[in-house]
């Protein structure tokens, strides 16, 4: 008997738990895809984020950015946790090879391609920030800036000394001309940094959509073999062993 019964049990407990309640988990997972991506053309979230090209957030867009990074990292999660399971449902190798493992593998192979994808996504899209900031700052927009000044000095009052500290602040406000072909064509470029991380965002989230869809399908199809992937007869000839 495995020495990881326990963790082996606790594994299938979680993973069937992932299908039963896939269903519902692609709904909401449609539901809030209809509400962070409203536009229905590009061109349309371009022309929108223009009136934000000014502004040091977004808002929509972080919103559709956040979203989609808290899925694909839920996503993770949950090819981790079929991937705790199928680990643990691997039969021992019995001479003459390890007949019947074939889903599984195939099951492994679907995980770690997922895997490989949720990461690339997440690393793409944390470089938006960065990007974004890139982009406004050639605006060269009006800021404030503050100089602080700290003075301190000794006076003696009948023959008593005091410590006396006084503080001014200057504030200068920089200007720069907010007019002209040169100053459109930066904000221009602030809202297409923001289209092009809208259609980034959408991209991924329609992928971790397609791919929860096909792990989940094929874990519920292969259920049986999954689990018992030598039949429960435990049965060693490579005909049964197979499917």
């Amino acid at each position: 008997m495995s020495l990881l019964k326990d963790f082996k049990a606790k594994g299938k407990t979680e993973a069937m738990k992932l299908v039963e309640r896939s269903i519902s988990d692609i709904q909401a997972l449609q539901t809030l895809y209809a509400e962070l991506f409203p536009y229905a053309k590009l061109s349309d979230a371009q022309s929108d984020f223009k009136s934000f090209a000014t502004s040091a957030v977004n808002d929509n867009l972080t919103k559709a950015v956040n979203g989609t990074l808290d899925q694909l990292e839920a996503a993770s999660q949950t090819s981790r946790t079929l991937e705790y399971f199928i680990t643990l449902h691997i039969p021992k190798i019995e001479d003459g090879g390890n007949f019947g493992v074939g889903v599984q593998l195939d099951l492994v192979k679907k995980l770690n391609e997922m895997q490989d994808c949720v990461k690339s996504a997440i690393e793409d899209l944390l470089g938006y920030q960065s990007a974004r900031a890139d982009a406004l700052g050639k605006l060269n927009l009006p800021s404030t800036s503050s100089t602080v000044t700290k003075s301190s000095g000794t006076t003696t009052t009948d023959g008593k000394k005091e410590e006396k500290t006084s503080e001014t602040t200057e504030e200068k406000l920089s200007s720069s001309t907010q007019s002209g072909p040169a100053f459109e064509s930066r904000l221009a470029s602030v809202a297409a940094v923001d289209a092009l991380y809208y259609s980034k965002a959408k991209a991924y989230y329609q992928t971790c959509i397609v791919a929860i869809m096909s792990v989940m399908d094929f874990v519920d199809k292969n259920r049986e073999k999954l689990l018992e992937p030598k039949g429960r007869g435990g049965s060693t000839d490579a005909f049964t062993g197979m499917y």
